[in-house]
């Protein structure tokens, strides 16, 4: 018995560690960047995901997602390329897409399309796929000035998906996590070595899924604590509406203090989602949007909304978010999700260019 269990346990391993490249993430070496002051994963890598979506990223310079190579400088300011830089979290990386369906990659197509009848005269765009997945506003606020000493960037665009990622605490210098580059070379021998099913099996052992935090293990009998819904930023009165204001007033007057370039918030929540079996329509930040639309014009802000575009796309049976091995119509923006922020930002951009404001200030509230 004890020989056919070793047996069964070696070939079920064996197994396993064969098939995990199609079922398992990959886990990448990771280093510290001088420019963006942060650790990120390092260039040269294939970041594979398989949770939501089915896709192999490659890692560019300054862990740009999908984007192998910076911009190619030039000594004539008139060719110069417009540089944009693309700012938010996991929905903006776009690891559950491939590198050609990647919010970057149709965001500079779009940009550097002929723009209706009049043909623009266009000048090359380069679009910089900066966003990392849990950034928030204080990574946002902190990356702005630096991206621009160590990418020449002109126009920065933040993907916002969740306003809870502009409703954080901002952070000083001071507060910034510190790089640990003894911690970060041990942690790349063990990427190195050890298989990444393992790293995974690990990982989803020892730690929670939705925290990260360290989880511990119960062996115990009887009911199992079960998780609510998630929180989300509500206010019930006139004096909760107040504080909301200011708190957002003074996320917007900090990101417009950190850069001097042209700035855009791009709005794309999950809206509509199908969520407990019900298709739900309305936007539960839409107060709190509502908000950002009041004060962005007065710090020169440029805002849109996508939501009108996904309520659309989906009346046409076509969800912005979700994935086939996922939940359909929840989830992470997928490759329509992607076109549409892509046609909507180049749409108002365009616009811009043109001096066209009756597009360019559009997006009021939906």
């Amino acid at each position: 018995m004890i020989v056919r269990w070793l047996i069964g346990l070696s070939l079920g391993t064996l197994i396993i560690a064969a098939t995990s490249p199609w079922f398992v993430r990959s886990y990448v070496p990771r280093q510290y960047d001088p420019i963006r002051q942060r650790v990120l994963l390092s260039p040269g890598e294939s970041y594979r995901w398989r949770a939501e979506g089915y896709a192999t990223t490659t890692i560019g310079p300054h862990g740009m997602m999908g984007r192998t190579s910076l911009p190619a400088e030039t000594d004539s300011q008139t060719s110069r390329a417009a540089v944009i830089a693309l700012w938010g979290d996991s929905q903006a990386e776009g690891v559950c897409v491939a590198d050609s369906e990647k919010l970057w990659q149709q965001l500079q197509s779009e940009l550097e399309s002929p723009a209706g009848r009049d043909q623009l005269r266009r000048s090359p765009v380069q679009v910089l796929p900066l966003a990392s997945s849990g950034d928030d506003v204080s990574d946002w606020t902190a990356e702005l000035p630096w991206s621009e000493a160590g990418f020449a960037v002109d126009e920065h665009v933040i993907l916002l998906c969740e306003m809870v990622d502009l409703m954080v605490p901002l952070k000083t210098p001071d507060e910034r996590t510190p790089v640990d580059s003894s911690q970060i070379a041990r942690m790349n021998q063990v990427t190195r070595c050890v298989p990444d099913f393992v790293l995974h099996a690990g990982r989803n052992l020892f730690t929670d899924p939705d925290t990260l935090a360290r989880r511990r293990l119960r062996f115990g009998i009887g009911p199992v604590r079960s998780l609510g819904e998630p929180m989300r930023i509500t206010f019930e009165d006139h004096v909760d509406r107040a504080a909301a204001e200011r708190w957002i007033l003074d996320r917007l007057v900090s990101l417009r203090d950190a850069t001097t370039k042209p700035l855009s918030i791009v709005y794309a929540p999950r809206c509509p989602v199908i969520m407990d079996g019900t298709l739900r329509w309305e936007d539960p930040d839409d107060l709190l949007w509502g908000i950002v639309q009041q004060h962005a014009a007065e710090q020169s802000i440029q805002i849109i909304d996508c939501r009108p575009a996904f309520r659309e796309s989906v009346r046409r049976g076509v969800f912005p978010h979700g994935f086939q091995n996922g939940r359909i119509g929840n989830g992470h923006l997928n490759p329509v999700g992607y076109r549409l922020i892509a046609r909507e930002f180049a749409k108002r951009w365009k616009a811009s260019q043109r001096g066209d404001r009756s597009l360019v200030n559009a997006g009021g509230p939906q």
